[in-house]
C-alpha cells in the first residue's frame, strides 16, 4: 500500500485502528505541517511571537489529542467532504493551541481557567436538544465555518478570524481578547471586529441556514 497516495480521510480512518509504523509516519508527515502553522498562529495572537520551542510543545498537546480514549477523535470522524478531516484537524489544533495560553494566561493572573475544552464542545454529545447526538456534526459545521472564513475578503482580516474564534470557541470575552499582545484593539474594538466577522457570515451561509455558534456580542462597560 502506497501510503503516499491514500486520502488523508481514508489514511485517518485507518490510523483510528492501527499502529502500522509506515501508515502513522505518512499520517504525521501531512498534519504535522497544518498543526505547526495553527500553533504559530496561535502563539503569535497570544504572545506577538512564535518560537519553535512553543510550537513544538502545542504540536505535541495536538497529537496527543488526538489520541486521547484510544484514539476517539480518528474513531468518530465521518468524512464530509475530500480532505475534510484536515478542517477537523485545524479545529482540534485552534483548541488545543488556545487552551494552552488560557491556562498559562490564567496562571498568571491568579486565577482558574475555565476551558471550552473540544470533547465537551465539538465532539460531545451535547447539542440544542437534550437527546440529540451531536457527535461530530458540531465540528464539521465549526470546520465549514473556519474554510468559509479563510476564504472571506480582505474585509475579514486574519486576526479578525481570530477573534472570531477566541470569543466562540474559547469563550474569552471582549475585555479578555483585547488585553492579549497581538489584538491591539480595545474591547470595544474587539466588538466591532465580532460584528463585522459575523454579519458577513450570516449574509454568505444565509442560503444554507445552518446554525451559527450563539453567543451575544456583550457591550464592554
Amino acid at each position: 500500500m502506497n501510503d503516499s497516495r491514500v486520502p488523508v480521510n481514508e489514511l485517518a480512518k485507518a490510523c483510528a485502528g492501527s499502529a502500522d509504523a509506515a501508515e502513522w509516519e505518512e499520517f504525521l508527515r501531512r498534519c504535522m505541517p497544518i498543526a505547526s502553522l495553527v500553533a504559530a498562529r496561535a502563539s503569535r495572537m497570544w504572545l506577538g511571537r512564535a518560537t519553535p520551542s512553543i510550537v513544538d510543545d502545542i504540536v505535541q498537546e495536538i497529537f496527543l489529542k488526538l489520541c486521547e480514549q484510544h484514539r476517539r477523535i480518528l474513531r468518530e470522524f465521518d468524512p464530509r467532504g475530500e480532505d475534510s478531516f484536515l478542517g477537523l484537524l485545524r479545529l482540534v489544533s485552534a483548541s488545543v493551541a488556545n487552551d494552552h495560553f488560557r491556562r498559562q494566561h490564567s496562571a498568571k493572573r491568579g486565577g482558574k481557567v475555565v476551558t471550552v475544552e473540544l470533547d465537551e464542545y465539538a465532539l460531545s454529545k451535547v447539542a440544542a436538544g437534550a437527546d440529540n447526538p451531536a457527535g461530530l456534526q458540531k465540528a464539521v459545521l465549526f470546520a465549514e465555518i473556519d474554510l468559509k472564513l479563510r476564504s472571506a475578503p480582505g474585509v475579514i482580516a486574519e486576526r479578525d478570524r481570530a477573534i472570531f474564534w477566541l470569543y466562540y470557541l474559547q469563550g474569552l470575552t471582549a475585555e479578555e481578547i483585547a488585553g492579549l499582545p497581538a489584538t491591539q484593539l480595545s474591547p470595544k474594538g474587539v466588538e466591532s471586529a465580532l460584528r463585522r466577522v459575523t454579519t458577513w457570515l450570516r449574509k454568505e451561509l444565509e442560503p444554507q441556514r445552518p446554525a451559527i455558534p450563539h453567543r451575544p456580542v456583550e457591550e464592554a462597560g
